[in-house]
């Protein structure tokens, strides 16, 4: 689901802090030269034409050299799509790459098909919102060539997409790593081989990730308490939900649900811009620029 959506050219007053966002981030820079800081302080060299991909604990800040703006496409998702969210994490949190012209053409398309979605959603909004993170999915890692693509064997990669598929289907009834083996029809211990040999993951992380992403889900689009969010996701009881939660992402689900309440419920102030709408440090929201 987009979180967040912005299109334009920007140039920033004030030095912006490093913080973590509560959401992954897509940032292109399509025309003029901005850079990523990974710690307050840093001035590295700005850069053109660029996509960059932050997850939600990689704390990081925008640089411009305040005298020149530039256009910039910004785009805020509750999750992205394996095998992006593993690639990111291995590398530190964050990936960038370069963009050509074709990439910059497609990257405008993109913004130009789920602006008016974002803007104004109807039941297909989410839909677009799925279909273009998946091509920015794609943008991202097939211009990385630092990113290994092995051939997988066609019965691996069935087995571990046939587990994962059965686990999300009774997600609600805490299957054990050994239901799911029965239920594919192999071993425990092989179900282990070849979560690693096609995700380098154990299933246990995988179905984590699963749970977690559909918690993400039901508090964007539903008025579930927390109880019934851990109930349909497989958890024990909201403590136990709030708990995994925090240590996956480092804040609460209640911290994450009122972030995405009050970027609908209330209105910003003309002169400023939507910076850290999702910041874990809620009096950064804004910033004039």
């Amino acid at each position: 689901m987009l979180r967040y959506f912005a299109n334009g050219a920007i140039r920033w007053k004030e030095t912006m802090r490093c913080n973590t966002r509560t959401n992954w981030e897509f940032y292109a820079v399509i025309k003029g030269r901005c850079a990523p800081v990974l710690r307050d302080g840093q001035k590295p060299a700005l850069q053109e034409k660029m996509l960059w991909v932050f997850a939600p604990e990689c704390s990081h800040a925008w640089i411009d050299d305040r005298r020149h703006k530039y256009h910039r496409i910004s785009m805020h998702f509750g999750s992205v799509p394996y095998p992006l969210d593993e690639i990111v994490r291995q590398n530190g949190g964050w990936l960038g790459r370069k963009l050509g012209d074709a990439d910059i053409a497609r990257l405008e398309g993109i913004a130009a098909e789920v602006e008016p979605h974002y803007l104004n959603p109807n039941q297909l909004s989410t839909l677009h919102f799925e279909g273009r993170l998946n091509d920015l999915a794609l943008m991202m890692l097939a211009g990385n060539d630092s990113v290994e693509q092995p051939a997988l064997p066609d019965l691996a990669n069935f087995k571990v997409e046939s587990a994962l598929t059965w686990y999300t289907v009774n997600l609600a009834r805490r299957p054990s790593v050994k239901e799911v083996a029965d239920a594919v029809h192999v071993s425990t211990s092989h179900l282990r081989r070849l979560f690693w040999q096609v995700r380098r993951t154990s299933p246990k992380a995988a179905f984590q990730r699963i749970r977690l992403d559909k918690s993400q889900e039901l508090m964007s689009r539903t008025a579930l308490t927390l109880e019934d969010v851990a109930r349909h996701c497989g958890y024990a009881s909201s403590s136990h939900f709030c708990r995994e939660y925090r240590a996956f992402y480092n804040f609460t689900p209640t911290h994450w649900r009122k972030k995405l309440i009050d970027r609908f419920s209330k209105p910003f102030p003309p002169d400023k811009v939507i910076t850290r709408n999702f910041s874990a440090r809620p009096h950064e929201r804004l910033m004039p620029a």
